[in-house]
């Protein structure tokens, strides 16, 4: 694909989160993976045509790139991003925090504390591995599954979202993601969770 992060992001999955981990995060998290791992299947015969590309479904992809994020109430002094913009609202935000260490982050995530009502979303990652999310005002035990992307190149400003627009969901899912372009942030999904395609090779290599 030729996008590479020029300067691979400094590595913080080891610095302590500044929002504790509880049974209930942990509870949504996994419910959501489940819900990632149940559309990934009902579309896995239905893109078989498509063996040679690295992922037959965005949905496949994010359970191999993506990673958990504890959600953080949102600072005072955010306020004016547009409802329904998500993803130029996350883009938007990690440029103009960039030298915080802040990333776009693009995934699924849990609407309301409680409610099994999950929704393609995008937030920002920071630098501890939690996720601040410019759109929605946050509530306590939302969950959130992305892939955080440090490579701005990639960033979505004009709103169309790494996994849901069509011209850039296909390079990704024919090709994979440069391993260089991701962010070592938030916390690891469990290894029985990847779904990579068993035998592709790694599109950074």
């Amino acid at each position: 694909m030729g996008l590479v992060c020029p300067e691979l992001t400094e590595d913080h999955t080891d610095m302590p989160l500044s929002v504790p981990v509880t049974p209930s995060l942990i509870a949504a998290e996994d419910a959501l993976i489940a819900h990632l791992r149940q559309h990934a299947e009902l579309l896995r015969s239905a893109h078989a045509a498509t063996r040679e590309w690295r992922y037959p479904s965005q949905f496949h992809l994010l359970l191999d790139l993506g990673r958990r994020f504890a959600p953080v109430p949102r600072p005072a002094d955010l306020v004016g991003m547009p409802d329904r913009r998500c993803y130029s609202n996350a883009a938007q935000y990690a440029l103009e925090h960039e030298d915080e260490g802040v990333v776009y982050a693009e995934g699924f995530a849990q609407t309301h504390e409680g409610l099994d009502f999950y929704l393609p979303h995008a937030w920002v990652a920071l630098p501890d591995g939690t996720a601040l999310d410019p759109t929605w005002d946050d509530q306590p035990g939302r969950a959130y599954v992305g892939v955080p992307v440090a490579d701005r190149r990639l960033w979505p400003f004009d709103g169309g979202g790494l996994f849901q627009d069509f011209d850039r969901t296909l390079p990704l899912l024919r090709d994979g993601i440069p391993r260089e372009a991701l962010a070592e942030l938030g916390r690891p999904m469990d290894p029985s969770n990847r779904e990579a395609r068993p035998g592709a090779t790694d599109p950074s290599a």
